[in-house]
């Protein structure tokens, strides 16, 4: 009947919160694992455009722009000019990785069409002077060739793997001449963001699994003692309270423990005149005076809770009720002598045990020692009144 226990089985309440917290951990994660891959995605993209920007910086102060004028067909391969760019071109891309890096103009039907491609020439893909551009890239370079920057915002998926391209114009004397194209090889980027964002996924799902058992062990052991402790004792007397016994009484009900249980009820007698005349701080400390001395007396035969204002109930087990009415006379007189605000503790009490033939549960028990403690207090008010007149015809003879 230890409400305090850790090791009592969780109410609903208590397993709510145990399971929301968690919840709540988990969903943090999730929302800051979402935020990471998304700043990875923009931090990648920006990278690349940080990178494509040098490139084009560079590249744009060495193509020679005649180059784009001059090289019209594949026999033109063969001069000096164009293997001054070709060669250019393919050493920074093999320094910078880019996948594909090539130089684009419109030919005289206005159709996008290579240049100088940086690829070896003995490459399956390599393109030669003329050849037409993908119509994958084509809507990017055309917004290039018109003489703006231009690069894509999202992976563009083509027949040769996945890019993300961009492209800057070229110009000579103010005219946009052609472009000079790049295509990053988005499946190594995207390996990279994967291999990035599973290494975060499992460290998060680590984190996320420890900080649940954390806080899981902490809830057990910390908060939910805590919250027990708050929920089941009387904050006046620091006794169990009414949800403790109800609590303590449906375990023993669901076990089948009710045989052999004694319920002992006590109830104030003078709280009301305490109150009245002395104050409810006096009356507080009324009920505080009676709970103590139940407690000290029953601390290791059962427990005590505060059911009511000025209402009390003791749970004790295999009691001898003969021995145990002649212990709570002795208790009740010795409290008589106890002054608490000017007023002796006067209590009456009741006790009944459990008889599975008479009683569904515990409480049917609880309600036959309230009638005894009902009947002992009306007793002890008509003693008290018989006593009061004798005194008043004593004085009066």
């Amino acid at each position: 009947m230890n409400t305090d226990s850790v090791s009592t089985p969780l109410s609903g309440v208590e397993r709510k919160i145990l399971l929301s917290v968690p919840l709540a951990i988990l969903a943090t994660a999730i929302s800051i694992f979402g935020i990471f891959y998304y700043q990875v995605t923009m931090g990648v993209s920006h990278t690349v455009l940080e990178r494509s920007g040098a490139i084009f910086s560079y590249l744009t102060d060495r193509i020679p722009p005649q180059s784009l004028l001059e090289l019209n067909s594949p026999a033109d391969e063969n001069s000096p000019l164009y293997a001054e760019v070709q060669n250019l071109l393919t050493s920074v891309r093999q320094l910078t990785a880019v996948r594909y890096l090539y130089t684009a103009r419109l030919n005289d039907q206005g159709k996008a069409v290579y240049v100088v491609d940086g690829l070896d020439p003995a490459a399956e893909d390599f393109r030669h002077i003329g050849d037409l551009i993908e119509p994958e890239v084509l809507p990017l370079l055309t917004r290039c060739l018109r003489g703006s920057p231009a690069h894509a915002d999202k992976v563009i998926s083509t027949d040769w793997g996945d890019v993300l391209p961009a492209c800057e114009p070229i110009r000579r004397e103010g005219r946009t001449v052609g472009a000079i194209v790049m295509e990053f090889d988005a499946g190594l980027i995207a390996g990279s963001i994967r291999k990035a964002l599973s290494i975060s996924l499992v460290g998060s799902c680590a984190l996320v699994l420890l900080f649940i058992f954390v806080t899981t062990w902490l809830l057990r052991r910390l908060s939910v003692p805590l919250y027990r402790k708050l929920a089941y004792t009387d904050l006046l007397t620091g006794i169990n309270n009414r949800n403790a016994f109800e609590l303590d009484t449906k375990r023993l009900h669901d076990r089948n423990e009710q045989q052999g249980l004694s319920v002992l009820t006590c109830d104030l007698n003078m709280l009301k005149k305490v109150n009245d005349q002395r104050g409810h701080a006096a009356g507080d400390q009324y009920i505080i005076s009676l709970a103590r001395l139940l407690v000290e007396r029953f601390k290791n035969r059962g427990e005590t809770y505060r059911t009511g204002g000025d209402e009390f109930a003791t749970l004790l087990r295999d009691v001898d009720v003969a021995a145990l009415r002649d212990e709570m006379d002795e208790l009740h007189a010795r409290a008589l002598h106890i002054s608490v605000a000017g007023f002796p503790l006067f209590f009456a009490y009741g006790i009944a045990s459990f008889d599975p033939e008479r009683d569904a549960d515990i409480h049917a028990t609880l309600t036959r020692a309230d009638a005894q403690m009902y009947a002992h207090k009306r007793a002890l008010k008509q003693k008290g009144e018989r006593e009061e007149a004798e005194d008043a015809d004593r004085n009066i003879t």
